[in-house]
């Protein structure tokens, strides 16, 4: 069971009052991001997580305009880049949302809503352990390293590392020159 989180409930809110409502249509699909301050350039999985990229390869080349197989037109696969840039800067993901934070058309926002809300229940089974413990209690466990590499080797000697920098002093002095 989740906790009541003000902050969230009130980005949930301003997303639903963005589009006007006319009382009619489908209603507004606002997704509650889950991975967001999770997955991005600043944090230990990178800009493109390794454990959600093939998922979100394989939903941007879905074929978003329902057109029967072998009809003519074509169909442009949506950004790979612009689906994380969604999942690690939106904490509440809806068109509205997607319209202010990319300048795209309503249309095009659908799709990336679309497109987060079927990568989602993948995401979350694909993600690592570690990650699914960080999003559950908000830190990682004690003996957790994000890499498990062991250096083997010896730190190298004071007169090394002094042979190393007299060697390094005229390297970036040849370019200058010619």
């Amino acid at each position: 069971m989740t906790s009541y989180d003000p902050a969230q409930h009130e980005a949930i809110t301003t997303a639903s009052l963005a589009i006007p409502k006319r009382g009619r249509g489908r209603p507004t699909k606002i997704i509650t991001n889950l991975f967001h301050g999770f997955i991005g350039p600043t944090t230990d999985y990178g800009q493109y997580p390794t454990f959600a990229l093939d998922i979100l390869e394989g939903i941007a080349r879905l074929d978003w305009h329902d057109r029967p197989i072998g009809s003519g037109g074509s169909s442009k696969p949506l950004s790979v880049k612009r689906l994380v840039a969604i999942l690690a800067e939106l904490e509440v993901v809806s068109a509205a949302t997607i319209m202010a934070q990319y300048r795209l058309g309503l249309r095009q926002a659908q799709r990336y809503v679309k497109a987060i809300e079927l990568a989602m229940p993948y995401l979350l089974k694909s993600r690592p352990d570690d990650l699914s413990h960080e999003m559950r209690y908000g830190f990682l466990k004690a003996d957790t390293r994000v890499n498990d590499w062991e250096d083997q080797l010896e730190p190298p000697s004071p007169e090394d590392l002094a042979k190393l920098h007299h060697d390094l002093r005229t390297l970036g002095a040849e370019s200058v020159s010619d």
